[in-house]
């Protein structure tokens, strides 16, 4: 065999991996945003029965119509073409479900009408998505980002100066968190402990956010800390090569820290600390960690995520707030003294990034072919 007709078969071979591969991703991609349509339907549904447990029956309409009005058309096309009979049985539950619930119904009969809502979106499921793929891990991830990402966008609609100008959009942000949180609960057990504890603490500061309907870029911050905390576990964090950059960016926020808190701007002050911690320090565990300096990360941690967060949080003086990041700062002269050690560490660290990508790549991957099977 010639070197040429060995090299063209080299190629050929390669061509139609990289074509199943990116065919065996298309699916996952469209397995993921049908489930997302699920998951939104039934936060909606959720948002039924808590408008009409508060009286609210005008609200309550307005999420009963909502799958069928928003969401149904983009679950159609594979509905239909897995089972047109079951499509049809999906859009008039869906179609029927305002009339169902509406104000001249009792709670009972309304709550039946949901309950078989929930019922068939739970059997589209099994027969769209498979039980294996739906039961995934990394899937379930995956539709936590999507819905949160969703709830930001509403939130965002439906909030500004403190004040809800929006309620459905309002409650439709609010049903996305709810129904995501519902998710992260069930699979938490299988997720990595520190994570996790930091995903949780995230969305509980998420719904004060909501609560107190402050400015839509703090409720940004606590998803895109649960987005972050996610991206870590499925391994797709992105590290700067020049992690000095981390230690500048968290000295320029803490000072800022400082200013916005004497003026008297707290959610700001707080926005600037979670920052500091979420898109800089977090950068720097893993390689202080690998230096031998684990006593170093579990000290400014416990400052900067913690104590320094609390305190603002908590009304502290603004003298108590200084000394908290001057003891931070302090620390991280220490953490440039590491600096020049972490060259290979970023190395290491950044391989290991990709392997993580190219692995959670082949897990895809693989789930979406075996759901074609």
């Amino acid at each position: 065999m010639t070197e040429k007709t060995t090299s063209m078969i080299f190629a050929s071979v390669l061509i139609i991996l990289v074509s199943q591969n990116a065919y065996a991703e298309s699916t996952y991609d469209e397995k993921l945003s049908f489930a997302g349509s699920l998951e939104e339907t039934l936060g909606h549904l959720w948002a039924i029965e808590q408008n009409l447990d508060d009286k609210n029956a005008e609200l309550a309409l307005v999420h009963a119509t909502h799958p069928i009005a928003e969401i149904y058309d983009s679950m159609k096309p594979e509905l239909k073409e897995i089972d047109s009979e079951f499509d049809t049985e999906v859009q008039k539950i869906l179609m029927d479900l305002g009339e169902k619930t509406g104000p001249d119904v009792t709670r009972q009969d309304a709550q039946t009408a949901i309950d078989e809502a929930k019922a068939i979106i739970e059997k589209a499921r099994t027969i769209v998505v498979g039980e294996e793929l739906s039961s995934d891990i990394i899937f379930q991830l995956d539709l936590i980002k999507g819905l949160l990402l969703t709830a930001e966008t509403e939130y965002e609609e439906a909030v500004s100066n403190g004040e809800i100008h929006e309620m459905a959009e309002f409650q439709d942000g609010s049903a996305f968190v709810w129904k995501s949180e519902q998710i992260f609960n069930k699979i938490r057990v299988d997720l990595p402990e520190h994570e996790s504890e930091e995903i949780q603490e995230f969305y509980e500061e998420l719904w004060i956010a909501f609560e107190q309907k402050t400015d839509p870029t703090n409720a940004r911050i606590f998803i895109d800390g649960i987005i972050h905390e996610i991206n870590e576990i499925e391994g797709e964090t992105e590290i700067s090569e020049d992690l000095l950059e981390y230690v500048e960016n968290i000295e320029e926020l803490l000072a800022d820290v400082k200013t916005e808190y004497q003026k008297g701007n707290k959610d700001i002050a707080l926005s600037l600390a979670t920052k500091a911690y979420l898109d800089n320090f977090e950068y720097l565990e893993g390689p202080l960690k690998e230096t031998g300096n684990v006593e170093l990360v579990s000290e400014i941690e416990e400052m900067l995520r913690e104590e320094l967060r609390t305190m603002i949080k908590n009304d502290a003086p603004q003298a108590e707030v200084n000394q908290q990041v001057d003891a931070i700062l302090e620390k991280m002269e220490s953490v440039k003294v590491a600096v020049p050690e972490f060259g290979s560490i970023v190395t290491i660290a950044l391989a290991t990034a990709i392997i993580g990508i190219i692995i959670a790549t082949s897990k895809r991957t693989g789930l979406s072919m075996i759901s074609r099977r």
